[in-house]
């Protein structure tokens, strides 16, 4: 988990489902740095990774997970003005066309907000 400073919320209800490692940006709780450095420091072999954050994040998660060969699902944060995908403000691009209009787009509220980091183009 990463955050800003210690007063970070969710560890307990975390570490009830796994082992728990915890960044801070200032230093003031588990490694100094974001998520990655306390991963990195720590040595951890992840199977899976799930991520949701802010978009700089996502593309360092996903460059990791894609060095490493670890599948990594990744949660989108986009306007949703709509919420059914007809007006199409949190379209966000893809890796691969799509069949039907033959573009690399994905409506983050129909096919998303969680993707396979392999399918999304954060660049």
């Amino acid at each position: 988990l990463g955050y800003r400073d210690s007063s970070f919320f969710l560890r307990e209800e975390m570490e009830r489902y796994a082992r728990v490692l915890i960044a801070t940006e200032d230093g003031s709780a588990g490694t100094k740095g974001n998520v990655l450095d306390a991963v990195r420091a720590d040595g951890t072999a992840a199977d899976v990774i799930c991520a949701c954050g802010p978009l700089p994040m996502l593309r360092a998660v996903k460059k990791y997970a894609g060095e490493k060969g670890i599948p990594a699902y990744l949660s989108l944060e986009e306007r949703m003005a709509c919420g059914v995908g007809v007006c199409l403000g949190c379209v966000t691009k893809t890796t691969r066309t799509d069949a039907h209009s033959r573009v690399n787009n994905a409506r983050v509220c129909v096919e998303g907000p969680v993707f396979m980091a392999d399918d999304v183009d954060l660049d």
